[in-house]
């Protein structure tokens, strides 16, 4: 009997071209570009809104701009309803970033982070422009939620609820952490 020899190159040639395809399709900290394909397979399209819900709070209470007559550019996790200020432009950009604008502010103010010089974690819908708190990446977390971070802050620093035990209803950008309050259901709306 003649038994066939494979010949070693080709064998670990093959073993490595399947290492490459499990990693390519693998979701991981380490690989940032298959989690932003897979939040845009997940159906942000960028002519449609979305409803940003925690996970924490549930689907009676969403990410809104405070309509206070003024500037209109302070966030707020509000009861939910049908207000364009809770409709959310999700907005492809360059390196699997997403822009992030309402409805009823159009793409003239984006969901920005104030560069205050301390602890830059305040959130605020800012005038559009190339800042890198303004690129936010979606990263699929499981069960059907969402982390949001930016490109400035890195995935250090993630989209998140105030839990002062009072109205918690106030957004800051916050450490990462495995909180209810930085899981964000996203919901096609219109």
């Amino acid at each position: 009997m003649i038994k066939r020899r494979v010949p070693l190159v080709s064998s670990l040639f093959a073993i490595a071209m399947l290492a490459i395809a499990v990693t390519a399709n693998s979701i991981s900290p380490t690989n940032p570009y298959r989690e932003n394909s897979a939040a845009a397979q997940g159906g942000f399209e960028p002519k449609s809104y979305y409803r940003l819900t925690t996970q924490w709070q549930g689907d009676g209470k969403s990410l809104d701009v405070v309509n206070d007559g003024k500037n209109n550019d302070q966030l707020v996790l509000a009861d939910t309803g049908d207000f364009s200020g809770q409709y959310w432009k999700f907005t492809p950009l360059e390196g699997g970033y997403y822009r992030l604008t309402t409805e009823w502010l159009g793409a003239g103010k984006s969901l920005d982070v104030v560069n205050d010089g301390k602890s830059n974690s305040q959130l605020i819908l800012a005038k559009t422009g190339n800042f890198t708190g303004q690129y936010w990446k979606i990263t699929r977390m499981g069960d059907g939620y969402y982390r949001l971070t930016t490109q400035w802050r890195g995935v250090g620093k993630s989209l998140d609820v105030v839990n002062d035990g009072k109205t918690n209803d106030q957004l800051i950008l916050a450490n990462t952490a495995n909180v209810s309050g930085q899981s964000w259901k996203i919901t096609k709306v219109k």
